[in-house]
């Protein structure tokens, strides 16, 4: 392993106090994690050290090697959409009105469409629709959006997203920042895991949730809830679906000090610990 990892995994192990989960795996396993891509090392370090803590062994599986098959669903007991490229406007742009239609899409210089996006787009938005649509089988299934997670997140939801804070907020483009992160609605999710404590949260992105529009036409989204901002109330930071174990989170806390780190992910391994010993389909 790579010398500067070692000493990263050593400092989370270090920093991720004593802790003891309210939910105890009924049988013996491991909590299984699905990733639509490739989880990063330190998402899969950080989760690992604190799933230790708490007495869970975690393992994780890669769902993008099968990117058409849903019955993946069935062998994990969460779901995490980690971090990456920009998700095409296509997704989103038949859910708004006409006059943002057109902006967008004379606009598409600003996205940055890559590979990578193109792999993920249809399988991440079709994933989150399929939870969507079917509470009575996914509504206690947990799920964790990252920076790209939750903005696909919002897209599943048909709200739109700002192709390029830079340009449109004039905001620098969020390139390692430490931002501080302010919850605005109790309660919430968030409000629950972090109190009403400002955080600050390591940032890396150049889009995120077309607030003005968002703020504009809450009625028409009332599964959603962004529930904190950053930048004076111009970058959301969080999305919670209504009625649904899921949080997305625009900033990154597989990167973030342990403080930060700890309440997201300890949520969602004892809420997978539930969704397994409680809610899982038997095998």
């Amino acid at each position: 392993m790579n010398y500067k990892y070692l000493v990263f995994a050593t400092f989370l192990f270090l920093n991720f106090s004593q802790a003891d989960a309210s939910c105890k795996l009924k049988s013996p396993g491991a909590i299984v994690i699905g990733c639509t891509t490739k989880c990063d090392f330190f998402t899969k370090t950080r989760l690992r050290s604190l799933g230790l803590m708490m007495g869970y062994s975690v393992k994780f599986k890669d769902l993008s090697a099968r990117p058409h098959s849903f019955e993946d669903l069935q062998t994990i007991d969460s779901l995490i959409i980690p971090g990456g490229a920009d998700i095409h406007p296509k997704f989103y742009l038949k859910d708004v009105g006409p006059e943002l239609r057109t902006y967008t899409e004379n606009n598409l210089h600003l996205v940055k469409f890559t590979d990578e996006g193109k792999r993920r787009d249809l399988f991440e938005y079709t994933i989150l629709k399929k939870i969507i649509s079917r509470p009575e089988e996914f509504q206690k299934f947990p799920v964790l959006g990252i920076c790209r997670g939750m903005q696909m997140m919002s897209v599943a939801q048909g709200l739109p997203l700002y192709l390029d804070i830079a340009t449109e907020l004039g905001i620098p483009n969020r390139q390692y920042k430490l931002d501080k992160i302010d919850i605005t609605e109790t309660p919430s999710l968030m409000s629950s895991l972090y109190g009403n404590k400002k955080f600050r949260g390591v940032e890396l992105h150049h889009q995120g949730i077309r607030v003005d529009y968002y703020q504009s036409h809450k009625e028409d989204y009332p599964q959603v809830l962004v529930s904190a901002y950053s930048n004076d109330g111009k970058i959301a930071e969080s999305i919670e679906y209504k009625g649904f174990t899921a949080l997305g989170v625009q900033y990154h806390p597989e990167k973030s000090t342990p403080n930060v780190a700890r309440p997201v992910f300890s949520w969602l391994l004892e809420k997978a610990c539930e969704y397994k010993n409680n809610f899982k389909a038997q095998e």
